[in-house]
């Protein structure tokens, strides 16, 4: 198994998918809870009360792509800012629509 193979199957933490996704995680928190963006959770999905949300690699790839529809212009701003004033240098690179195109390209949806 190669990394890409290993990322398709992995689950992601919050965290981790606002880090690939360069946005913050408070914003993760409230898609998740409204519902607008796809993700996993744990336990009975008819459950009153439902823990544990992850994400697969196909879920972040769909959320990079409708990052444009769900962010507020203030968000899309703030995202913008964070661009240019990158964190760490060895931060991973945020996803960018090349690299979700050349994904879409080899399969990994």
């Amino acid at each position: 198994m190669n990394n890409e193979q290993v990322a398709a199957v992995r689950c992601y933490k919050r965290a981790e998918v606002a880090r690939i996704l360069n946005i913050e995680e408070t914003w993760l928190k409230r898609w998740v809870t409204a519902r607008c963006i796809p993700h996993q959770r744990s336990g009975n999905p008819d459950g009153v009360q439902q823990r544990g949300v992850w994400f697969t690699w196909a879920d972040i790839l769909a959320i990079g792509a409708m990052l444009p529809e769900l962010m507020t212009p203030r968000q899309a701003k703030r995202a913008a800012a964070a661009d240019a004033h990158s964190a760490a240098p060895d931060a991973p690179e945020p996803l960018t629509s090349d690299v979700l195109d050349r994904w879409a390209s080899i399969g990994l949806r």
